[in-house]
């Protein structure tokens, strides 16, 4: 499965069509109300719109005096109150001023707030050493609306309500509830009879089950999922078996292992068993090349992930993390950067290649020596991979996923 333009970029956009082609074969997880205080680490499924403008009123950029610039000439003003964050707003009498803390509501007759470091003040009394002409209509004031109007978008639907969008939502909407996306259920199922889970006696021909503890700890993060994992040996009705209960209660399956060419991988025949359709099988990267993409018969998303621990974290991380994102209902899956990459390597490949790379003190990457796929030590080394096109030179502006999001 090749691209045939001589573009090496083509390859990047074939793949991307490929993963086009799936994801508009997969069924977005269904919206829920939710308590907005609540809605924390899920997708909003619908747009959440300012209830009133921001800041609601004039406001005090700094703490200070509200003064009329008029009856700034050097005199002493009679300070009448105080104005802090939240309190109501005061009138201000001619020939007066008004302390006013950060954040407090400006008095309507106030035409500015000068410093307090500008002031000499007293407890009832406050000379403004500012000169009349030093000083402008609305200095140091936050006018009312400047920041979001009343009915404007804050929030567009499909936004993850991280800790930034989270505190959006609890500042502009005004509703009890919020309507969400349920979280998405993910299965993972590692298939292979030489993976010893943690804690049991291991021989040096078998191999320790890193992959699906990487993927659940990986996901477990994520509060808008959930996830449960499973271990199958290589049987085919066993395997067959698995997907087909994991399918019936999963939005989304991930499979590790099983989608080589080797007599025991029976995941994409095991695939077709269960109703799903694969619609792509082994693409032109590396590592990673073996990878499967296939759709349920719900329109669950089933991503066959190649065997290698390497190959695994970096499938997962530049394809798996997209087609997830968009069955939680995100708007916005591309999760990378452009970074600049040194590299004294000439070595180009005629597919595109995902190589480690960790992150100097100039911000510029350099490259983590790897010795292949099933290489996990490199893995532990690395920032993150970078994306180079076939026939490509490392060096210069690569897109740039890291493992931490």
């Amino acid at each position: 499965m090749m691209a045939n333009d001589g573009n090496p970029l083509s390859q990047v956009d074939f793949i991307q069509a490929k993963l086009d082609q799936l994801r508009n074969r997969l069924q977005v997880v269904s919206s829920e109300p939710i308590a907005v205080p609540n809605s924390f680490g899920r997708v909003a499924a619908q747009s959440i719109q300012a209830f009133r403008d921001s800041p609601a009123t004039d406001v005090s950029a700094m703490d200070g005096y509200a003064v009329h610039l008029e009856e700034v000439d050097g005199s002493t003003l009679r300070v009448f109150g105080t104005a802090t964050a939240g309190s109501i707003p005061l009138e201000m009498p001619p020939r007066s001023a008004v302390r006013v803390f950060t954040g407090g509501p400006v008095p309507a007759r106030a035409q500015c707030v000068v410093r307090r470091e500008d002031c000499d003040e007293s407890e009832t009394y406050v000379t403004i050493r500012t000169p009349r002409d030093d000083l402008a209509l609305g200095l140091n004031i936050r006018r009312q609306a400047e920041n979001a109007r009343l009915g404007d978008t804050i929030i567009p639907r499909g936004s993850l309500l991280d800790a930034c969008n989270y505190a959006g939502a609890l500042t502009f909407c005004n509703d009890p509830f919020l309507d969400v996306h349920r979280p998405v259920r993910i299965g993972i199922i590692n298939t292979g009879d030489e993976l010893i889970p943690y804690g049991q006696p291991i021989s040096p021909w078998q191999i320790r089950d890193s992959n699906g503890p990487f993927l659940e700890s990986n996901l477990s993060q994520q509060p808008w999922l959930t996830v449960e994992r499973i271990q199958v040996d290589d049987d085919r009705d066993r395997t067959e078996q698995a997907i087909r209960d994991v399918l019936s209660r999963s939005d989304a399956v991930l499979i590790t292992g099983g989608v080589s060419m080797g007599d025991t991988d029976y995941v994409p025949d095991a695939i077709s068993a269960c109703g799903g359709q694969v619609l792509f099988h082994r693409i032109p990267i590396r590592p990673g090349r073996p990878m499967l993409g296939a759709v349920g018969p719900e329109g669950q998303l089933i991503l066959g992930l190649p065997g290698n621990p390497l190959s695994v974290a970096v499938t997962f991380r530049r394809y798996g993390v997209e087609l997830l994102r968009y069955v939680a209902g995100m708007v916005n899956p591309e999760l990378f950067s452009m970074v600049e990459v040194e590299s004294d390597d000439p070595k180009t490949l005629d597919l595109t290649w995902f190589r480690l790379v960790k992150k100097q003190s100039n911000g510029k990457l350099s490259l983590v020596s790897s010795k292949g796929s099933g290489d996990i030590a490199s893995l532990l080394q690395s920032d993150g991979f970078i994306e180079v096109p076939r026939h490509t030179p490392t060096t210069g502006m690569r897109r740039f996923f890291p493992w931490n999001r």
